[in-house]
């Protein structure tokens, strides 16, 4: 029983756990019905949508769905990643403007029902990759499937999308994994007492992780890009498999108890519906097939229930234990349902979908492994101190780990702009007019200063100018290349090394850097708005054998002449 809560504990620890907060550039979202399923992307587009959240729940319909999103341009380069969830959808067609002929539009597919290997990014989460050129651009969507349809959309940059996709394969390895030595330890224990209520849970178990895998798109990848249906259609088999191999291993445990018989022919009745199922799914309806499985499966719930409070004699587990873990897993289903209708708000997007499905995988097969705890006190104890310490340490190795970053980044970033502080930039550049003047290389120096900022922070306060210093160290950054080094060397004073640069190229970046900034326009929520300038003095190395203190100095006193010049210039 320990064992159980320490395994759901941890796994409800790992899914509501929230990462850090993603930027989504996500504006609005509006869906629009389509009954018929006939409407195209000319009549949907002058037709009202109902705003909604990003996400929404519909149930099993026929209907198709159009989704229309408003993205915004993201800070740095222009991708965007829209991301649908659940991964089962059938068929998720994007609309975007044709750049080269405004009224028409170009369009891409991608669901479960089509090749893995042709989407836009290697994800088991059906994705759009879109260039956002412009402040914000429109897209529609449009939605169909055979199982229920409920969907949520995201709008993430590139990396913050990946980052996501690896916290859900992190998830589901663990839970794979952990699937795996239930099953196996249950194989083992069939092989040497061959219980029939063990060999079932063996087959259960089996079939459960291929449908999880299934469910959360997992098998997508190894499906042959030749019939990529086989994805869809696998899914919904395994769906109505393991509501079978569900009832079939109720039935041998519960029967151990002596259950009334009443109750028992419920279950057998219930058990007809899965060669329906198939049935369905052989003529074609794979939708009625998952409808009547939906039906099923609620009609067992309370059944289950019934059965369980009315156990008679002791066996292992306690009938008590047995009572705890079915109402559990009664619970489970019920947020299954709520997750279903778009409840769950306060856990993670991507996370939903697979919550319910791990800790119930996890609470159903770890009620075998109660059935053979007493067999296997010795191995449980084992297995559990090694599991924990191996736990306690990859933690302890972590949070080290994370320290030793954290503290090696905070030396070297300055803490408000996110730039190098001027002592890690001092050690690189030394570093750099070394080597520059090893291999006679050119190399400039950059020292730039925002104008007037002493007003600025008397006019609008300090808040308003560590914004502005926050902004003009971006707008630095997005400026350069990925070789030059930059960094604050203190208060509105910046610093650049640009390697391998000299004369007019050099003149060039650093007009590129004070007409970057001349031109933005800084506005805050308060309805602030500040337009700055910086002036920028040069230097460059020149084949001399100089120091960087020198350096400075040259670029110090010709930052001087930039601001006696008028300021919001460049001065060598």
């Amino acid at each position: 029983m320990t064992l159980f809560f320490n395994i759901l504990v941890l796994l409800v620890g790992l899914i509501v756990a929230q990462p850090a907060a993603a930027d989504d550039l996500l504006m609005a979202c509006a869906v629009l019905e389509d009954p018929s399923g006939t409407l195209t992307i000319t009549d949907v587009v002058g037709r009202d949508f109902t705003p909604i959240a990003s996400a929404l729940s519909k149930g099993y319909t026929s209907s198709a769905f159009w989704l229309r999103v408003q993205v915004r341009a993201p800070l740095k380069g222009n991708e965007v990643v829209l991301r649908l969830r659940p991964t089962f959808l059938d068929e998720i067609r994007l609309f975007e403007p044709d750049a080269g002929a405004p009224r028409d539009w170009k369009t891409r597919v991608t669901g479960d029902r089509y090749a893995y290997a042709a989407r836009d990014r290697p994800s088991i989460i059906p994705s759009f990759v879109v260039n956002v050129t412009a402040p914000q651009a429109t897209y529609y969507l449009r939605l169909t499937t055979t199982s229920t349809l409920r969907f949520d959309v995201d709008a993430l940059e590139p990396h913050e999308a990946d980052r996501k996709d690896h916290q859900l394969d992190l998830l589901q390895e663990f839970f794979v994994l952990l699937m795996v030595w239930l099953l196996l330890w249950a194989i083992h224990d069939y092989r040497h007492h061959r219980q029939a209520v063990v060999g079932l849970f063996c087959v259960h178990q089996t079939v459960y992780i291929l449908d999880t895998l299934a469910v959360t798109g997992y098998l997508a990848p190894w499906m042959p890009s030749s019939f990529p249906a086989l994805a869809d259609h696998l899914t919904s088999i395994l769906i109505c498999t393991v509501t079978f191999t569900c009832l079939l291993f109720s039935r041998a445990l519960f029967k151990l108890y002596a259950p009334p018989p009443m109750l028992m022919r419920w279950l057998d009745l219930l058990l007809l519906s899965f060669p329906i199922e198939l049935a369905a799914m052989a003529l074609g309806h794979a939708g009625l097939a998952l409808h009547i499985n939906a039906v099923a499966l609620l009609v067992q719930l309370p059944c289950l229930m019934l059965l369980v409070f009315a156990l008679r004699p002791e066996q292992v587990p306690h009938h008590r234990v047995l009572q705890v873990i079915c109402g559990l897993l009664g619970l489970l289903m019920a947020l299954l349902q709520i997750s279903i209708l778009g409840g769950l708000d306060f856990i993670d997007s991507d996370l939903r979908t697979v919550l319910i499905l791990i800790v119930y995988g996890v609470a159903n097969s770890t009620l075998v492994a109660m059935m053979l705890y007493e067999r296997s006190r010795q191995l449980r104890r084992q297995a559990r101190q090694s599991a924990l310490e191996l736990e306690l340490a990859k933690r302890s190795l972590d949070l080290e780990r994370q320290l030793k970053e954290q503290a090696e980044t905070q030396a070297r970033t300055d803490y408000l702009t996110g730039l190098y502080n001027r002592r890690h930039f001092a050690q690189l550049a030394e570093r750099e007019i070394a080597r520059s003047i090893s291999q006679q290389l050119p190399m400039s120096l950059l020292m730039i200063d925002v104008d007037h900022f002493k007003s600025i922070n008397d006019t609008w306060g300090h808040a308003v100018g560590d914004e502005v210093l926050q902004r003009v160290a971006q707008l630095i950054k997005a400026t350069l290349r990925d070789l030059d080094i930059a960094g604050r060397i203190g208060g509105e004073e910046f610093s650049v090394v640009l390697l391998e640069t000299a004369g007019e190229p050099a003149r060039e970046i650093a007009q590129r850097i004070c007409t970057t900034i001349e031109n933005t326009l800084m506005t805050w929520q308060a309805g602030v708005q500040v337009q700055v300038t910086v002036s920028i003095g040069l230097s460059a190395l020149n084949h001399r054998q100089v120091d960087l203190d020198k350096l400075l100095r040259e670029a110090d006193q010709a930052l001087y002449e930039a601001k006696q010049a008028g300021r919001n210039r460049i001065s060598y």
